[in-house]
């Protein structure tokens, strides 16, 4: 089938190092390796990675540097200027979307069109309707609250209405846990319409036999050093200030233990300070963002994963780390909360402590340290279970039946 992939976010370099980034190549990807004719329009095409899908840069319009004192000249009574002026922003682009859309459409004529949810993301379910196709719509974060917390809303009551008619429009809201989903049944989306599709792994790309013996030469580690990892963006959240502090506890009866970062993100300076704090120089390395083409090589340096997350209110993520921790065959000691107990089982598959226990996660690190064929049995348990339930393959083969069964209900293949 053709598949009209939307990815409105400005905020998502399809290239780049982003989740989000990497979540749009490997579902994109995947549904290509089985047999799909994928194209993806979006307005921010980034660099930094290589995709298999075809990309087609879709440019937002220009919007006059004088927006924001206009807007404000004409008593908008909504939030600070610079806010308003993004916001008006995005709802314009729905516009140039939906017109490059269709006009591509109509030299293609995609079966489906399938939209990575967007703030104020009318365009696909727009083209859809046009069209007479299946629209799709891929759930990943509660975007409204989020901007609202993170940069405040201009536009809340415009944000609301969008919400609702996005999620009440699409003929399948695929949700990547059931925190989300709740999210968007609650909002407007038909109950029997939403599906929870969680997030996954390529497991033909992290193996458990990769080795790293290069790589950890290079970086200046011994046979006997313990490496534990973490790989992700550096938001406050993720809270790798806590595994730094928890490092350096673990370290007082586990001197050989190390620590790798790989990712970069606004909480770099912070950590980076607290590394200090300790001492860690010698010890701790960031080694900034790497294509995720070379992610499989750096997790085969570590010996120890980790993901620390902080308590967060209604924990809605299904974390890309940590499937592919697991696939690597690394053992993970992670935060209880959210899905990821529904990923790993605790002493089983991985390691789970309360969420913002220093003590706990430090505790996790010195055991694992000092008892290698635990690491080893944890780690080969987490591969098994990574390959026999959390597959992008899996989740594309999902897609391609949803696919079939919306065409089905709107009238049969066209072809």
């Amino acid at each position: 089938m053709r598949i009209l992939y939307l990815c409105a976010d400005f905020g998502i370099p399809v290239r780049g190092f982003k989740g989000a980034s990497v979540h749009v190549r490997e579902v994109t990807e995947a549904l290509g390796l089985l047999g799909h004719e994928v194209v993806i329009l979006t307005p921010n095409v980034g660099e930094g990675n290589e995709i298999s899908a075809e990309v087609v840069y879709v440019p937002a319009p220009l919007f006059a540097p004088g927006v924001e004192a206009a807007l404000r000249a004409a008593g908008a009574p909504f939030g600070n200027g610079k806010q308003l002026a993004r916001e008006v922003h995005e709802l314009a682009y729905n516009r140039t979307l939906r017109l490059a859309a269709a006009s591509f459409a109509s030299r293609w004529a995609p079966d489906c069109v399938y939209e990575r949810y967007a703030l104020f993301g009318l365009a696909g379910g727009a083209l859809a309707t046009r069209l007479g196709v299946p629209h799709l719509l891929e759930v990943n974060a509660p975007l409204r609250i989020e901007r609202g917390r993170a940069a405040g809303l201009a536009l809340d009551w415009p944000a609301r209405w969008c919400e609702r008619r996005i999620f009440g429009r699409a003929h399948r809201a695929l949700c990547v846990s059931e925190s989300m989903a709740a999210y968007v049944r609650a909002r407007g989306a038909r109950p029997g319409r939403v599906l929870v599709l969680s997030n996954a792994v390529n497991a033909d790309r992290f193996l458990p036999e990769y080795r790293a013996d290069e790589l950890r030469a290079r970086l200046g580690y011994a046979s006997d050093h313990v490496v534990v990892g973490f790989v992700g963006s550096l938001k406050s959240w993720h809270g790798v200030e806590h595994l730094v502090e928890a490092v350096a506890r673990a370290r007082r009866d586990a001197p050989r233990l190390r620590l790798l970062i790989v990712g970069d993100g606004p909480a770099r300076a912070a950590i980076e300070r607290t590394v200090a704090h300790h001492q860690l120089e010698s010890v701790a390395i960031l080694a900034g963002n790497v294509a995720h083409a070379q992610i499989p090589e750096y997790l085969a340096a570590m010996d120890i994963t980790v993901a620390p997350y902080l308590e967060v209110p209604n924990f809605y993520f299904s974390p890309l780390k940590i499937f592919e921790y697991m696939a690597a065959g690394r053992p993970v000691v992670a935060a209880r909360q959210g899905q990821i107990p529904e990923i790993l089982s605790d002493d089983e598959t991985g390691l789970l402590y309360p969420s913002g226990d220093i003590g706990a996660l430090a505790a996790h690190l010195g055991a694992l340290a000092a008892r290698p064929e635990e690491r080893r049995a944890l780690g080969a348990r987490a591969a098994a279970m990574a390959r026999a339930r959390h597959t992008w393959t899996a989740v594309a083969e999902r897609i391609g039946v949803i696919i079939r069964e919306e065409r089905a209900c709107l009238g049969g293949c066209r072809r």
